[in-house]
């Protein structure tokens, strides 16, 4: 394996289920020679793409964190997003989100954290499961087909009593989406909390991902809610001119 991919192997090692890790579990994880992950850990604290944290274990580095911020789809129109965002939140006061495709997957690049009460299903950086959230449903509504595959690769997994497990019955709720550009999911992946997404596309009409509402069950109505969601749907997909659309910076020129 050459040096660029095991150094790649070893930041993949570190996930939201584990931010932070040893020098003997990143060894396991990458199996790899102890000696070896030693010296590109080494390496990679000496350029900051790693740090050691108060119980001196690793985690990511802050110089890594900096760079993730240039990421397009997670900050570059970060400045465009979050004020309609904030005007939703102070409409409802309830948890939002926003989901960008990633890899075939729902990943979470925004959140503004409203009342204590709802749980939400996953944090930045984590991604949702297609069949049991209301962002996986405008997924597989708007997104590209391949995303079926996930679903038809293997059994759908059961989080609550309500999650939908059945294929047939998921793509029917699907097409009904489809239709309204609304999706509501009530204790699917939280038993206590309903969600509620619509569709964020590119000045071009490409699929970017979800905004959603999450709010704990018996507090809010989600119908009431979803025509909010979806206006802030639109108008962030109004928002996301495509960089090259975008009239070049000139500085003011002093008249003569």
């Amino acid at each position: 394996m050459a040096v660029q991919e095991r150094i790649l192997s070893i930041l993949g090692a570190f996930t939201a289920d584990r931010p932070s890790l040893s020098l003997s579990d990143i060894a396991e994880v990458t199996e790899m020679p102890i000696s070896t992950a030693h010296r590109l850990v080494g390496n990679l604290v000496a350029w900051g793409a790693l740090e050691r944290d108060e119980r001196r274990r690793y985690v990511i580095g802050l110089r890594l964190w900096e760079i993730g911020l240039l990421s397009p789809r997670a900050y570059r129109h970060r400045s465009r997003i979050l004020p309609l965002l904030e005007e939703l939140f102070v409409a409802t006061r309830e948890h939002l989100v926003l989901t960008a495709l990633l890899d075939g997957e729902a990943v979470m690049v925004e959140q503004l954290l409203g009342r204590g009460g709802a749980r939400l299903a996953a944090g930045l950086g984590e991604r949702l499961p297609l069949h049991a959230s209301s962002p996986g449903h405008i997924f597989l509504a708007f997104g590209p087909p391949e995303l079926w595959e996930v679903i038809e690769a293997e059994p759908l997994h059961a989080y609550t009593s309500h999650t939908v497990t059945n294929p047939d019955q998921l793509r029917a709720i699907v097409r009904e989406v489809r239709r309204t550009s609304v999706a509501i999911s009530e204790g699917a992946i939280v038993s206590s909390t309903v969600s509620i997404s619509a569709p964020v596309f590119t000045q071009r009409g490409e699929f970017y991902g979800a905004v959603s509402l999450v709010a704990t069950i018996g507090t809010v109505d989600p119908r009431a809610l979803a025509p909010l969601v979806l206006k802030t749907a639109r108008l962030i997909s109004a928002a996301l001119l495509p960089v090259s659309e975008e009239a070049p910076f000139r500085p003011l020129r002093r008249a003569d």
